[in-house]
């Protein structure tokens, strides 16, 4: 008598050692997302083991019955901490153009330009006897704590050279640093057969920043420390957009405050000239109106530390009034 057996088939050892393919899972019979146990059988001859030599250190650690060098122990690192009278010393060399990498070094260099000596030897290294210069930028003006700062970036340009030529080389010619910026005023003027108009304009100060923290302070006057701000600038931040157009527009009165979204610079129909586009938004980001300026003959931008910048919005080189003041020999002079 036969006895009729059934045996399951086999996989084939050819199988073993090969990469699976698309056919063991679309056309088998059963469903599986696993990877094929074929795949996670590799011989011994397939892998090679790479021998590093250890240490001495290493060796020495795993003898002593460690589990090797600690991962996560931080790296030794040697530095050398100077006194800050030496970076005093340093400072006399440091040209106008070069103080923020100065103050970038290390926090003693930081704290060495907030001082008021490094303003006043930085002034000193450029004064010049034959340069005419306002009242307020004169040796017996500069003794001054408050707003010393401000008041030396500003008597650079009329005397050091590098600073001078910037005036007449155009850079204030890049109108898309207004973007963002508040408007405070705009007015406008005849200027030689055309008009001009100009917009007074503020970037926002960031909360805890140098200028924030001096305004807060000079705004509470609660203390003497006001008095010996360096850093006070009533114009921090501040600039002019200066559009000169061949027409007469009215610049029309807002209630709202009101921000600079975007300006757009295109070529005028005649396209000989410029066509300016001044976005303005509220502090939503919402555009509120546009300001159309064509044909345009120029388009400028005065910052705070330019002379020009005081002639357009018609303050004398003394920006601040000292009437109001109640001053002390003890509280606002540098002996």
């Amino acid at each position: 008598m036969a006895l009729s057996v059934k045996v399951k088939p086999t996989k084939s050892r050819s199988t073993f050692g090969r990469d699976p393919t698309i056919y063991d899972y679309a056309n088998s019979p059963k469903c599986s997302n696993r990877a094929s146990k074929v795949s996670s059988k590799i011989s011994l001859a397939e892998i090679e083991l790479e021998a590093e030599p250890l240490g001495e250190e290493a060796e020495q650690t795993i003898g002593a019955g460690g589990k090797g060098p600690a991962t996560d122990a931080p790296p030794v690192v040697t530095y050398n901490d100077y006194h800050i009278d030496l970076w005093f010393l340093v400072s006399e060399f440091i040209q106008p153009e070069d103080v923020c990498r100065f103050a970038l070094i290390c926090r003693k260099t930081a704290e060495v330009v907030q001082s008021g000596r490094f303003w006043t030897q930085l002034y000193r290294s450029y004064y010049d006897r034959s340069i005419e210069l306002p009242a307020r930028f004169q040796p017996d003006s500069m003794v001054r704590l408050r707003g010393l700062r401000s008041a030396v970036v500003r008597s650079l340009y009329y005397l050091y050279p590098p600073f001078v030529a910037r005036l007449t080389m155009g850079t204030n010619r890049h109108q898309y640093r207004v973007v963002g910026r508040q408007l405070l005023t705009s007015w406008h003027k005849r200027t030689k057969g055309c008009w001009t108009y100009c917009f007074r304009l503020k970037a926002p100060f960031k909360p805890g920043s140098r200028p924030a923290r001096s305004a807060q302070l000079q705004r509470e006057k609660n203390s003497l420390a006001f008095m010996q701000d360096i850093y006070m600038n009533p114009e921090e931040g501040c600039q002019i957009l200066m559009i000169t157009t061949d027409f007469l527009k009215v610049i029309p009165m807002y209630n709202e405050t009101l921000f600079v979204k975007n300006i757009v610079q295109t070529l005028s129909q005649s396209m000989m000239r410029y066509k300016i586009v001044l976005q303005l938004g509220n502090y939503c980001g919402k555009r509120v109106t546009d300001l159309v300026f064509d044909p345009v003959c120029n388009v400028s931008v005065l910052d705070w530390w330019t002379p020009q910048y005081y002639n357009e919005i018609g303050s004398p080189a003394e920006d601040e009034s000292l009437a109001d003041t109640e001053w002390t020999d003890d509280s606002d002079w540098d002996n």
